[in-house]
């Protein structure tokens, strides 16, 4: 397996349902980073992902203003973003940190402008334009073992 896979979403529903897919495959301290351009469907793969943790999708929303929300599913998660920070002083200052490689799933939206996973395994995502206006190619890049072996198991469904 390259160590990248694309996966092209046509629809909102359908960037949820890939999302969904991909949380069944989650455990306990998996890092998931959402990259893209404001609109781009962080929040709408993040509610995929939450759903397929066990998180009643109506509970998500973006945690923009709050910086981290706390879901209960399966394994807790915790949906953090990180737009309105400066540096990764601000995010360490804020206690955010404590999220990653614990006893819950982190879904981290803006998490590339800091360097702050670069001691953790994880893996990014980032949802690009498609080829029409309701498209998004969403790129997954696997960073460790596991998380390769979650996009095989995913290729395989």
């Amino acid at each position: 397996m390259s160590a990248e896979m694309r996966i092209v979403s046509h629809s909102p529903a359908e960037t949820a349902a890939i999302g969904c897919g991909l949380g069944r495959l989650l455990d306990a301290g998996d890092i998931l980073c959402l990259a893209g351009r404001l609109g781009a469907g962080k929040t709408c793969l993040a509610r995929g992902i939450s759903s397929g943790l066990g998180v009643d999708p109506s509970e998500v929303s973006s945690p923009t203003f709050v910086l981290a929300q706390e879901y209960r599913g399966r394994v807790p998660v915790y949906h953090l973003d990180l737009y309105r920070l400066s540096s990764a002083e601000d995010v360490e200052n804020a206690g955010l940190d404590e999220y990653f490689g614990g006893n819950g799933v982190a879904v981290v939206e803006w998490p590339e402008a800091y360097g702050l996973l670069e001691g953790y395994d994880h893996l990014s995502i980032r949802i690009e334009p498609g080829p029409d206006d309701d498209s998004r190619v969403l790129v997954f890049r696997p960073q460790g073992g596991r998380y390769r072996r979650i996009l095989e198991e995913m290729q395989s469904c």
